[in-house]
């Protein structure tokens, strides 16, 4: 009888609990002492999303050589992505295979002719690029222009894999 009876009890104690706990008002804002210790004590800040912080502080830009592109000249065209921080600290990218950069040939209509890294070979090694305040990488591709035609204008677009808006894109007729 007296294990009926502290069950019994049990259910309406954790039942009387939950609806209590659903009718409670939601959370406030902190108050000022909070968000001044949070501010003055650097171990309570939260992770930010690296892609996004350091697509803030790097700057991409591509180059093109040869200038025009003649397509009777040369089957390829060397695409150079530069990119230069221009914070005040170093900014850290993680990859995580061994291919850094990837170029994409568009035609007028956005129809991809051609993709750098399908005729690449890139390795499973997750690696960490520093680029120092100041400093700048590039990365340099050579893009075949097989299904170019001339006199056709081309979007040539160069980015970061990784990291959306690191991006750079130039327009190119070859002859």
């Amino acid at each position: 009888m007296h294990l009926r009876s502290l069950i019994v009890l049990a259910l309406t104690v954790s039942c009387g609990a939950l609806s209590a706990a659903e009718t409670q008002a939601p959370a406030s804002k902190p108050g000022f002492f909070k968000r001044a210790a949070d501010t003055l004590w650097p171990f309570n800040k939260k992770p930010t999303d690296a892609k996004t912080t350091a697509a803030g502080k790097l700057v991409a830009s591509i180059t093109i050589t040869p200038q025009p592109v003649k397509l009777a000249d040369a089957r390829t065209f060397k695409v150079t992505l530069h990119l230069n921080n221009k914070g005040r600290k170093l900014v850290q990218l993680d990859f995580p295979t061994t291919q850094r950069i990837e170029v994409l040939v568009k035609d007028a209509a956005g129809r991809r002719v051609e993709q750098w890294s399908e005729d690449q070979a890139f390795q499973n090694e997750p690696t960490l690029v520093t680029i120092n305040a100041g400093e700048r990488l590039e990365y340099v591709a050579n893009v075949a222009t097989r299904d170019l035609k001339a006199g056709e204008t081309y979007t040539v677009e160069a980015f970061f894999p990784n990291y959306e808006k690191l991006r750079a894109t130039k327009t190119i007729t070859p002859e």
